[in-house]
Formats: structure tokens, C-alpha cells, sequence
């Protein structure tokens, strides 16, 4: 971990620390007072709410997991094609084995509620052990209320993840089967005042910083600031509707400022999100909208495009749960030839509870990538032409889920994954098995 990952860890390591000291001192004070605090509620902003009491539920969480997995294709490569000389000896599939550990923070003090949280993740492969990998991710949060009619949310997350290799079109090259990792830092606040019981006017600010650890990919490094203004509508049924707009600035820092360059855009969207709750048994949530994006160096690849991210939750039976979702999303894309994909996604996850032990669930998704103009832009075959990228990703499974206390969870499932591509080179097909326990106190 270099210097700067480093010291962004250690802040929020810092801050959780800090936290969990302040929640013993408060205890403390609060047993030397000898006070009982009346329970409250938060349903609605306007009214003046009792402070909250503490209960016998201890704030600290702790989970450790182990998992063990089969994946037939690790680099996801097409059926036709091997590793190459540089790996040599070493087959396409491999045996993981994860082992997760994570602590968390809950607390409410009178109207302040605070959430922290700090994860060890441990990924080691079998064979290709170039690929294990340390990824770490702390969360710091505090969800804050001023008197009776303001609120709001301070925190910031960090994480540092393997890029997999499921999205990735250049397999082909071995540079890019090096093990990639992928630094992200996520602060926001935000702040609503309550002029009505169900009506706040807000807005928020987010600054979002990524990196990598190799070189080859230095040129993806961004970093991005998005303001926003809301409009909240919640009645007191609980539902919620808001509408924002939001205004996104950012560069790709390491790119230079030359014609047809990336380095810097802005970009502008107005949507409207739910989370609203149409019978008892079933609930709406999600956003649409509208997105446009232009690049100061780079106009020819402006775009104005329509999105959304909607999902249901149905429980038509006491014993079935069906979670079904369809987004469509334009974002830049992990690449340095072109900034964006258009990709359109839906997916299906019907779970069966058995017995009050044991779940039966699926899970099908369908995932269709589009880069419009530049599409031809995703890289060469071995005589020097363009190859297409336009893909289709279907993946289906199947999991199983025995719980014998309710702090503990037994799971085994099987996932197919199958990519058509425009061009042969990017298409693949994998499988992966899995076994994984996991443990809560």
C-alpha cells in the first residue's frame, strides 16, 4: 500500500477509533448521571422529537467469513484461447479462497446517529497466485439533526478492490492480467430543512477520487465533485419522492490538455428517485432521468442520454421473495480509447424460504453494453484492425442458504456466465462454484 492509499486509510481508521472512544466516554457519563433517556421517533421533521434511549443491544458488530470458489475461466477468456507463453504450465481455471473479517458501528445518541465501519478482505488463488489480493474498506458516517427542521448526512468511504476481469475487452494482452487494484475515496454532505412535516428543500456535495496501483492504467485516474439541489416530498406513511438536480465536474488528471483529450467534462442531470411502497406487499424504488455529459478537449464525443435504475420488491407469499430490477445507465468506462458505454441491465432474484432454516434461491441477469460511435475503438487484432466490443451478458445460478441461528449462515451456489461479443475475441464463458460460511456477533 503506498504513502498516500496509506494515509487514507489510517484517516478512517482514525475516525472510527475516535468514534468508538466517544461512544464508551458517553456511556460512561451517562451511567454516572444515572439518567434514563425517554425513547423518540424521527417519523417526522417539524414536530419536536423525545431523544432516543439506549437498550441493552450493543453498538459493536463483528463478522468474520470464509469462502471457498471454482471459476473455470479466471481471465475470462474465449474458448479458443490460452494463456500465452508468459504462463506457461498454468491452466484457465483456479481454486479462491476468501477470508473476510469486519467490524461495525451503530449508535444513536438524542437525535445524532453514528455508523462506522472497517473490513479485511483476503483473496488467494490457487495457481495464479499473482492475482491474490488485500482489499480493505473503512465507512465513517454521521447523520446528523439541527433543532426540529434541519438534517443531513457527513461521511465518507474508502476502498481498495481487484478489478475483475468480467468487463475487461483487452484480455488478449497479458499487461492487463496483472493484478489490478482499484483505490476509491467517497465524501459527501448533505443538508435538508424542513419548512413543512412532509416538504424539505436541500442540497449536497460529494467529492469522489480514484487510483490505481499500476502504471499502465495511471491515465484512468479521476477525480470528480458533484453538486446538488433536492426537493423532498415524504407523507407520513413513510414513502419518499425527491427531486434533484445535479451538476458534476471532473478530470482525468493525468491526461493532457490537447484536442480530442479526455482530461476534463461536465456534466448535468435532472431526475426524479423514489422509494414508495405500493401494497403490503410490494415496493417501488429507483430513479429516471436525464444525463448530459460534454468534454472540454473532446466535443465530438459529447452525449445526452435518457437513464434510469428502477426495482420492485414483491412478497406475494409468506415463503417467496422476488426482487426484480431493470436500470439503464451511461457512465465512463475503465478505458483509456473510449469514455463511455451505454448499458442496459435487467435481473431477476426470486428466493424461496423452505423452512425458517433453509433458503432456496436464483438469480438471472441480462446485460447489454453499447459504445455507440466508438464502438470500433476497443483495440487491434494481430493484423492491425479495429475490433468491435458491442456486447450481450447473460448470467443465471443457483444458491442455497442453510441458517442454523440466526447469526450464522451456511451457503452454496453455482453461477454460468455467458458474454456474446460483436467481435469472437471478447466473447468467453464461464462457471463458478462456491462454498462459504459466515459468522455474526
Amino acid at each position: 500500500m503506498n504513502n498516500k492509499r496509506q494515509r487514507r486509510f489510517t484517516v478512517l481508521v482514525g475516525g472510527l477509533v475516535t468514534l468508538l472512544g466517544f461512544q464508551a466516554a458517553l456511556a460512561v457519563a451517562q451511567e454516572d448521571a444515572g439518567t434514563q433517556e425517554s425513547a423518540g421517533t424521527q417519523e417526522s421533521a417539524g414536530t419536536q422529537e423525545s431523544s432516543f434511549a439506549p437498550d441493552d443491544k450493543s453498538p459493536l458488530s463483528l463478522s468474520v467469513s470464509q469462502s471457498v470458489s471454482w471459476d473455470n475461466n479466471i481471465y475470462r477468456l474465449p474458448d479458443e484461447e490460452y494463456l500465452g507463453p508468459s504462463a506457461r504450465g498454468k491452466k484457465r481455471s483456479d481454486t479462491l479462497y476468501t477470508t473476510k473479517a469486519s467490524v461495525n458501528f451503530d449508535k444513536e445518541y438524542s437525535r445524532q446517529a453514528f455508523h462506522a465501519g472497517l473490513a479485511a478482505n483476503y483473496t488467494k488463488y490457487g495457481s495464479h497466485s499473482e492475482l491474490s489480493n488485500f482489499s480493505p474498506d473503512a465507512r465513517l458516517h454521521w447523520d446528523w439533526r439541527a433543532g426540529d427542521r434541519w438534517s443531513g448526512v457527513l461521511g465518507c468511504n474508502y476502498s481498495d478492490t481487484f478489478v475483475g476481469f468480467d468487463n475487461t475487452y483487452s484480455a488478449v494482452s497479458n499487461t492487463e492480467r496483472d493484478r489490478l487494484m482499484r483505490q476509491l475515496l467517497r465524501c459527501n454532505a448533505s443538508a435538508d430543512y424542513w419548512w413543512h412535516p412532509n416538504w424539505a428543500t436541500g442540497f449536497g456535495y460529494s467529492d469522489v477520487r480514484t487510483d490505481y496501483n499500476s502504471d499502465a492504467w495511471s491515465r484512468s485516474k479521476y477525480n470528480a465533485q458533484t453538486k446538488s439541489l433536492n426537493l423532498t416530498y415524504r407523507p407520513s406513511t413513510g414513502n419518499r419522492v425527491v427531486l434533484s438536480y445535479r451538476a458534476e465536474d471532473g478530470e482525468y488528471p493525468n491526461q493532457d490538455k490537447v484536442t480530442g483529450s479526455l482530461r476534463e467534462w461536465s456534466q448535468r442531470e435532472g431526475r426524479i428517485s423514489a422509494q414508495w411502497r405500493l401494497s403490503g406487499v410490494t415496493q417501488l424504488s429507483g430513479y429516471i432521468g436525464y444525463t448530459k455529459r460534454k468534454y472540454e478537449w473532446a466535443s465530438d464525443r459529447n452525449f445526452s442520454r435518457p437513464v434510469s435504475n428502477i426495482a420492485v420488491h414483491w412478497v406475494p407469499t409468506g415463503k417467496a421473495l422476488i426482487d426484480l430490477s431493470w436500470r439503464r445507465e451511461v457512465g465512463a468506462d475503465a478505458d483509456l480509447v473510449s469514455n463511455y458505454a451505454e448499458s442496459e441491465v435487467w435481473a431477476l432474484h426470486p428466493t424461496w424460504v423452505l423452512t425458517s432454516k433453509i433458503r432456496l434461491g436464483a438469480s438471472y441477469e441480462y446485460r447489454k453494453r453499447d459504445y455507440h460511435k466508438y464502438r470500433d475503438l476497443a483495440g487491434m487484432d494481430p493484423e492491425g484492425r479495429y475490433l468491435p466490443r458491442d456486447s450481450k451478458i447473460t448470467a443465471y445460478g443457483l444458491n442455497f442458504q442453510y441458517l442454523p441461528t440466526p447469526n450464522a449462515n451456511i451457503a452454496l451456489g453455482y453461477q454460468h456466465q455467458n458474454r456474446n461479443a460483436s467481435s469472437d475475441e471478447y466473447g468467453f464463458r464461464a462457471r463458478t462454484i462456491w462454498l462459504s460460511a459466515s459468522l455474526t456477533f
